[in-house]
């Protein structure tokens, strides 16, 4: 028996085999990479005045961009981590000399909600008792410990990543037309097809910086002005925790806002509790869902359902870049199936007669 192409099928084995390998080898690099495509794409205007400016050195311009965006960056985390590690300090320091423990904080929280009428047929006294204040505590310290232990086991981690992420875009920025050109080249697609494609990933990369990263800086820094003007503590702490939560849509800045109002409740601050609670709903809330689909929704195309569920996953599979990764893969995603739809909707309009 004779096999007809024998080393065509040959070679595309090899090639699938070496394919997958080579996938496994840079996947921990895949995210940092993606972003530096992102970033690349973002700053390019940038880099080609520093090109004008630099007498078209290509090395001397791509450092300058991404010298630039790193102090864009770096600049306002450091920032924010100096006043959060202080704020932390602070909150540490007031339970060490503060006579009031954590328990008597809850036990004084049950004793102001046991006395609502509706309350008190749970009979919530009997729940939350000394024994599951204790364990709750001792709990919360273990896990605690872990949480620290694993923040910094990922700081060389989270070094490393960086790292990789600008050196990738130092040489995004100087050789990503001809790399983008390549992948064309071995794409059996065509060009009009790869170029809607390349469009789709410059929209959703313009989407996620304007829309998703600008909205939830503006809503933690409204609810870090919320908490600093009702009085909670570690206003700023709770600020950058609303701002990584408002990368969710719809829900994310509620994760935050309404368990703190409804604590400021439950610890006898009544008008700091409701405050915090109406602000955020009326206008925290609805400053997401008026202005995050004009603009996210716009660029992407894609139903806030879509945008929601790939925001998640994302984060879910790649960490808190994934509210980066995931709605870019959904939006190709979607776009290959209009692509699929656009060349063979002859053939299925026949089918579904």
């Amino acid at each position: 028996m004779q096999l007809k192409n024998y080393n065509v099928y040959f070679f595309f084995t090899i090639l699938i085999g070496i394919t997958i390998l080579a996938y496994f080898v840079i996947k921990p690099f895949l995210v940092p990479f993606l972003i530096a495509a992102i970033l690349a794409h973002l700053f390019g205007f940038i880099y080609e005045m520093f090109l004008k400016l630099t007498r078209k050195s290509k090395g001397t311009s791509a450092i300058l961009t991404c010298l630039l965006i790193a102090l864009i960056i770096l600049i306002p985390i450091i920032s924010i981590s100096s006043l959060v590690i202080n704020e932390i300090l602070n909150i540490l320091n007031y339970f060490s000399q503060s006579s009031l423990s954590v328990g008597n904080i809850i036990s004084n929280a049950v004793n102001n909600l046991s006395v609502l009428p509706f309350v008190k047929t749970i009979g919530i006294e009997k729940i939350v008792n000394q024994d599951m204040i204790m364990g709750a505590a001792t709990s919360f310290s273990q896990n605690a410990l872990t949480i620290l232990q694993g923040a910094y086991q990922g700081t060389a981690s989270m070094i490393l990543v960086t790292f990789m992420m600008f050196f990738a875009l130092f040489y995004l920025l100087i050789d990503g037309k001809k790399f983008l050109k390549k992948i064309m080249q071995l794409s059996p697609l065509r060009n009009s097809y790869e170029n809607i494609l390349i469009e789709k990933f410059n929209s959703i990369a313009r989407a996620t910086i304007k829309g998703t990263i600008l909205i939830a800086i503006i809503q933690g820094f409204m609810g870090g002005v919320l908490f600093m003007a009702t009085g909670v503590y570690s206003p700023i702490l709770l600020g950058l925790l609303m701002t990584i939560a408002s990368v969710i849509p719809a829900i994310g800045s509620g994760l935050v806002w309404l368990p703190v109002g409804i604590i400021m409740l439950l610890t006898g601050n009544i008008t700091a509790g409701l405050t915090i609670i109406l602000v955020g709903a009326l206008l925290i809330s609805t400053f997401d869902n008026f202005v995050r689909p004009k603009l996210v929704g716009n660029d992407t195309e894609m139903h806030p359902l879509l945008i929601l569920f790939s925001t998640l996953g994302g984060i879910t599979l790649f960490g808190l870049a994934g509210f980066i990764v995931g709605p870019i893969i959904m939006s190709l995603f979607v776009t290959l199936w209009d692509i699929y739809y656009m060349e063979f909707r002859t053939q299925l309009k026949e089918f579904n007669k």
